[in-house]
């Protein structure tokens, strides 16, 4: 029998619970979870900056939880046999799976997989992934948790939120949202945001390539419902710093993400990471960037790569 329209408010409901801060809706869920034993196991890309702090490891240390990390490769993709060892020895309760700068990592599925054979909870962090999240579906659905960073992808100062996929679970019922805290999700086209987003990365996806071997893509073209929050490039020969400097003095707003590791990751076990924040350099992808823009801070980049 079909009723004559949707009536189970539960069916593919999601709880959204908004905070002040993306980190603050990481640290409520971790602290939610009463993790008593065993470790948090994050990936070894993780940030670090004198005004910031880390986010995403900050909330782990004011806690107090123990932590791992696991390996990734010189394209920041997840090592999937080192992770399944890590997932192996039984000590993990929580696996972070960070989807950078809004792509999601190729063994994104068979890492939440082997998470839940052991009885793993999976969070997925989503400070740059929230347009393919809300609007391409391709992450946060196949983990129990995910959080949003607004201002990383909308011009709003600050917001984040933590989405539970499992709206009646102990946990969802549990979290209660910062006060005076709203979603700005409902002011912006999301789609239109998405798409400018996009085709901004295949502008400079196809500008960036005739710039090889001085400067290469990490990732490149992004999937059809990936949508980018930067274009992360490596500069392999040049200094990337004199760069980074060089490029904002001309108007031209690049990052690099993340140019200093937490101490807590150890090049010594960790190199491929380690080389990867000493040479990537992010483009900015941003709704607010036209075609000729971009096309501008590419020759302007080529010039100081080549002239430098």
């Amino acid at each position: 029998m079909i009723t004559k329209s949707a009536e189970n408010s539960s069916n593919y409901a999601r709880r959204i619970v908004p905070f002040q801060a993306a980190r603050k809706a990481f640290g409520a869920i971790l602290n939610a979870l009463e993790i008593s034993r065993g470790k948090v196991l994050l990936p070894a890309y993780i940030g670090w900056s004198p005004r910031e702090g880390s986010g995403v490891f900050d909330p782990i240390a004011s806690l107090n939880l123990d932590y791992g990390f696991y390996a990734l490769d010189e394209r920041l993709r997840i090592d999937i046999e080192r992770l399944r060892t890590e997932l192996q020895s039984g000590r993990i309760r929580v696996l972070v799976i960070i989807h950078y700068f809004g792509y999601v990592d190729p063994a994104y599925a068979e890492a939440v997989k082997i998470a839940k054979e052991h009885d793993v909870y999976v969070l997925e962090d989503e400070a740059h992934a929230m347009l393919s999240d809300i609007v391409g579906g391709i992450c946060g659905r196949l983990g129990d948790a995910c959080i949003y960073s607004f201002h990383k992808i909308l011009p709003v100062e600050s917001g984040g939120a933590a989405i539970i996929n499992d709206p009646e679970s102990p946990l969802a019922q549990s979290l209660v949202a910062d006060p005076d805290c709203e979603l700005p999700l409902s002011h912006f086209d999301l789609r239109c945001v998405a798409d400018r987003r996009r085709a901004n990365s295949l502008t400079l996806d196809r500008l960036v390539r005739e710039l090889a071997p001085e400067i290469a893509p990490l990732f490149g073209v992004p999937g059809c419902c990936e949508f980018p929050q930067s274009y992360p490039v490596i500069i392999p020969n040049e200094s990337r710093d004199r760069l980074y400097h060089e490029m904002n003095a001309a108007g031209f707003g690049v990052v690099s993400l993340y140019h200093t590791l937490i101490p807590q990751i150890s090049s010594e076990f960790f190199p491929a990471a380690a080389k990867v924040s000493r040479h990537i350099l992010n483009l900015p992808v941003h709704q607010d960037a036209s075609e000729n823009e971009l096309g501008s801070m590419v020759r302007e980049l080529a010039s100081r790569v080549r002239g430098g």
